[in-house]
Order: C-alpha cells, then structure tokens, then sequence
C-alpha cells in the first residue's frame, strides 16, 4: 500500500513524529519532550495505543495523537491537565464517530458530565446543557472538530516534511 494516500486516522507516529505534530500545532510555543509524553503514558493520561511498535516502543495512534493535541490546547488555556482523564476517556470512545464528521462538533461540559453535540444539528441539545436543568454551575465549551481539522493539517505538514 502507498503510504502517502494513506489517510491520518489510518496511520500510526513515532513519539518523535507525535512531538513534532505538536510543536507544529503549537507553533513552538510548548515545550513538548519525549520525557512528557513518557510521563502522560506512564501516568495513563495519554498511553500509545497503536498496534505497530518501532524499536520496541508502541507507536501512537490518530486518536492519541489528537488527544494529546486537545491536552496541549487545554493546558496552554491554563487548565490543569490532569482534570481531563475522564474527558479524555469519553473522547476516544468517542473518536472514530467524530472523526467521520468533524465540522461543527463541540465538546460541552456542565462541570459534571460531558456532551459532544454538533453545534447546527443539535441545537436543543445544546441549549439544555447550557440553560436546562441539567446545567451546572459553569458550562465549558470546545470546537473539538476544529482541533480535529488542524491536527489533520499539521500531520500532512509534518508528512510532506519529511519526504
């Protein structure tokens, strides 16, 4: 199979090619080492969970790679990292279904559950976890589909690089 008509979602990265998607994605504002990135699996924040290894170490999948993206955007907003395992678990499971359709998905929290909901299609939806009686006492909104979109970008960038 020719590995350039390979899609992202179908492919696996190196903890090097996971750095420099990254560093990419956050213009080289973040610090992103190997060691972070061995500490998030050894902690279980973000393990790789690819299915290919190189050099004995698992390689990481598309939906790693974008979690680890979404962690990066979340800390660089000043959020605590670690507060997102559970946000983390719901996205994965989450992840094959989004990534089908990414445009226009956000990630809602009413500071007790999680809603992914897309923002034209499930307006009501969205409406409820803002003002119904489930809300809490914050709501937190994310354009996941776009972090989607620009991972996406980042990886043919960093793709067409390295050729």
């Amino acid at each position: 199979m020719n590995q350039d008509n390979v899609k992202p979602i179908e492919r696996e990265y190196t903890a090097k090619q996971v750095q420099a998607i990254l560093r990419t994605l956050t213009g080289d504002q973040e610090k992103i080492g190997l060691a972070l990135l061995n500490y998030y699996s050894r902690t279980d924040l973000v393990v790789a969970s690819g299915r290919t290894k190189q050099r004995g170490r698992q390689k990481y999948s598309y939906a790693d790679v974008v979690l680890l993206s979404w962690l990066f955007r979340m800390k660089k907003e000043g959020l605590p990292v670690n507060r997102f395992r559970r946000g983390i678990s719901y996205l994965r499971k989450r992840l094959p279904k989004l990534y089908q359709d990414p445009k226009g998905m956000i990630l809602l929290t009413d500071g007790k559950q999680l809603f992914l909901k897309h923002r034209e299609t499930e307006k009501r939806d969205i409406a409820e976890v803002l003002t119904g009686q489930r809300s809490g006492q914050y709501v937190w909104a994310y354009s996941i589909g776009t972090l989607i979109e620009e991972v996406d970008r980042a990886i043919i960038e960093q793709l067409q690089e390295a050729a």
